[in-house]
């Protein structure tokens, strides 16, 4: 069983309602009313990539403000990334997997730590 579908299969059982994108096999599904996608990495099946898109709008106003926040954080945080991509906020949780992961337990992990990292981003931009 792939990563994906092993997520895919958590989120299910879970009561989620994943979606998968029929194009690249990416998850899309809702946790605490905010959106998040699994990328479908197939090539990389020990590779671990977990989304929070969209979190903040980016302008020409804005822009230095968030990137220094998103400095920050990437320093604070071990596995997440905020990343700017023209006119949005993005957050990244990225690790490497052994031969068989149990996603049960690194995808609550990786909720928490978008979900933490996304109000330490919010708090420096305040």
């Amino acid at each position: 069983m792939t990563t994906t579908e092993m997520v895919f299969d958590f989120l299910r059982k879970q009561g989620f309602c994943p979606e998968v994108d029929e194009k690249n096999g990416s998850i899309y599904f809702k946790y605490q009313m905010t959106n998040f996608l699994f990328v479908n990495n197939s090539n990389d099946n020990e590779f671990f990539q977990l989304v929070m898109p969209h979190i903040c709008d980016v302008n020409e106003d804005n822009r230095g403000v968030l990137l220094e926040a998103a400095n920050e954080v990437n320093k604070g945080y071990k596995v997440v990334k905020v990343c700017l991509f023209d006119d949005s906020v993005w957050l990244f949780f990225e690790n490497f997997l052994d031969s068989s992961p149990d996603v049960s337990d690194i995808l609550p992990r990786a909720l928490n730590a978008l979900q933490g990292a996304r109000q330490e981003f919010y708090n420096k931009i305040r």
